[in-house]
């Protein structure tokens, strides 16, 4: 575990992050890979060739999408001006594509593989938007958890 606040404690703030360290200390692989999934995700080819401010637009909406405000404005903020996606076709089909993995995954099919590929993603980019996005709704659920821990201590 590096010494160093990892997305999770920055998200969950000093005071709740303080109160959960001796969970997430004794947790400390879950914490490392937690943090190098992030760091693969973002600085990682896919990442790199999609954009790591079009990626953060992205987990900021999954965020959203999972009414997780602190992680949304975490990612929001990486995103700058990046999180508006008016005039980027690439951006628009890639949070379509997330908002379709995290409210109805079953209905995802080849013809919406197909609409990702028009718009100019590349397979990589489709793959990496699908493991962001599973990614996020991760975070959202470990932040959540470790708030209601937090809770009552």
């Amino acid at each position: 575990m590096s010494a160093e606040p990892d997305v999770i404690d920055t998200v969950l703030g000093a005071e709740l992050a303080a109160k959960v360290a001796v969970v997430r200390r004794s947790r400390p692989v879950v914490v490392d890979s937690t943090q190098a999934v992030h760091d693969a995700l973002f600085d990682g080819p896919g990442g790199r060739a999609f954009g790591s401010e079009r990626l953060a637009a992205v987990a900021a909406h999954v965020a959203t999408l999972g009414e997780a405000a602190d992680l949304a404005a975490f990612y929001a903020d990486r995103a700058g001006a990046q999180a508006n996606s008016a005039g980027d076709a690439k951006l628009t089909a890639a949070l379509q594509h997330a908002t379709r993995l995290t409210t109805a995954p079953a209905t995802s099919t080849r013809a919406h593989v197909d609409e990702l590929l028009a718009a100019g993603l590349t397979e990589t980019d489709i793959v990496t938007v699908a493991q962001l996005t599973g990614f996020v709704n991760y975070q959202i659920r470990l932040l959540a958890g470790l708030a209601l821990i937090g809770a009552t201590r």
